[in-house]
């Protein structure tokens, strides 16, 4: 019998991107929450822009024949960022290196965004983006003997402010759409409870609400801000430098150390910077004066921490952002709880510096006896609404949040409202998709 001379077939690892497996893992969630899933990483990200262009965020989210639209009025999606966001080959992110209070921080949202639709279908999929450079239609294939994404990527000339993203739902999938309606309403008008600056209009085939903006001058810590040299870890400040020396060989660039120091907060003024430069020896050095080998020189890297630390101030935990107490008590009032039980806690501290604030409001409302779900819990990390609770491990004995509140009779049958935030610039979490906080 004659041997057989098997042949070394190579395929794209692209393809991995594009599995219900792969998207499982980087979104933390299953198909039936992918309706979720989109809503928040798009009103995440229209929050983001909103808030960097400086303008009160009025954001629409529609649901009807063509899928899951989110629109915004911020400055639109850049056409470079879209292109970036189509090439499976590299991750592309503003949020992903930087230590920060951001919202989501997925790293790879509209990739996964893109992807989902093809995947639930399982033969196409079809986005549209309006964003600067006007209307991108993007359709999602498999090319079935390569086993490699196919995308076609049209532009069309559409003059139109703010952005708005469409992930046109596959019908095949449309009981996952229909049946996540609850939930999906709960989260959108969960966003409203936790940035008290949002003007939210949901449209669910024709059924609309609108919620209004409790304080438009409301302010929290922007993604344009800059971060705190106090926030970042060794390890931390490695990855920023690393992405940094690897965008400045990209495009031919030599940023200096200076530079790099000049964008941490507390250290924009000249006197600052020349003590730290001094303090490290790096006076005149170009940022890449940090490559060893292949690798980073974590010893030098550590020094500059230290300086850098050692002549900025920490960030108060207030100045990261607060929902307030009067924000929680009119949002607790209009969903027409009894008042006289509304209770409003906070507590802040700051942990190796790095702040966080956690609030706490419960308050009892008997309108919600006849709902099938009567109590409501809200949960967030950084102004973003968890699809699922991510403090599902409290206290020092592991405690789930629905044991300690069955333990305070604030069961599932009880007809209470609950809210629990976490701003925090370091969140640590126990999984990929960033679905559930560790809590120390």
């Amino acid at each position: 019998m004659k041997n057989l001379d098997r042949t070394t077939f190579r395929t794209s690892r692209l393809l991995d991107f594009c599995s219900e497996k792969e998207l499982i893992a980087q979104t933390g969630h299953r198909p039936e929450d992918w309706p979720l899933v989109v809503l928040k990483e798009l009103v995440d990200n229209s929050l983001d822009a909103c808030e960097e262009a400086g303008v009160p965020p009025v954001i629409t989210v529609t649901v009807d024949t063509k899928g899951i639209t989110v629109a915004d009025n911020g400055p639109g999606i850049p056409a470079d960022v879209i292109k970036d966001v189509l090439d499976f080959t590299i991750r592309v992110s503003s949020r992903e290196a930087y230590v920060a209070p951001d919202r989501g921080a997925q790293g790879n949202a509209l990739k996964t965004i893109v992807a989902l639709p093809f995947v639930l279908d399982g033969e196409r999929g079809h986005v549209t983006i309006q964003g600067t450079g006007g209307r991108h239609e993007i359709t999602f294939a498999v090319d079935p003997i390569r086993q490699e994404p196919v995308i076609t990527h049209a532009v069309e000339d559409n003059i139109k402010t703010g952005s708005s993203v469409t992930v046109h739902w596959p019908d095949s999938a449309c009981t996952i759409l229909s049946t996540a309606k609850g939930r999906f309403l709960q989260i959108a008008d969960d966003f409203t409870w936790l940035n008290p600056h949002l003007a939210l209009t949901v449209d669910w085939y024709g059924e609309t609400t609108t919620t209004g903006v409790l304080d438009p001058d409301w302010r929290k810590w922007k993604p344009s801000d800059p971060t705190s040299p106090h926030w970042y870890s060794p390890a931390n400040l490695e990855r920023l430098i690393a992405g940094y020396i690897a965008h400045d060989e990209d495009h031919d660039r030599r940023r200096t150390v200076r530079e790099f120091v000049s964008e941490f907060r507390g250290l924009t003024g000249s006197a600052k910077q020349k003590v730290v430069l001094e303090t490290t020896g790096l006076g005149r050095a170009a940022l890449a004066v940090f490559r060893n080998g292949s690798g980073l020189d974590g010893e030098r890297i550590g020094t500059l921490l230290d300086a850098m630390r050692a002549v900025s101030k920490p960030v108060k935990p207030a100045q990261i952002g607060v929902i307030g107490k009067a924000n929680l008590r009119n949002r607790f009032e209009t969903a027409g709880c009894e008042m006289e039980s509304f209770d409003y806690r906070k507590v802040t501290g700051e942990t190796d510096g790095v702040p966080w604030v956690i609030e706490t409001a419960f308050g009892w409302c008997p309108g919600r006896e006849d709902e099938e779900a009567p109590r409501r819990i809200v949960t967030g990390v950084n102004w973003s609404p968890g699809i699922i609770n991510p403090f599902r491990q409290l206290g020092p004995y592991g405690e789930s949040l629905d044991t300690v509140l069955s333990q305070q009779r604030a069961t599932s049958g009880e007809p209470v409202v609950l809210i629990l935030h976490m701003a925090c610039p370091r969140v640590e979490y126990t999984d990929r998709g960033k679905s559930a906080v560790v809590v120390n």
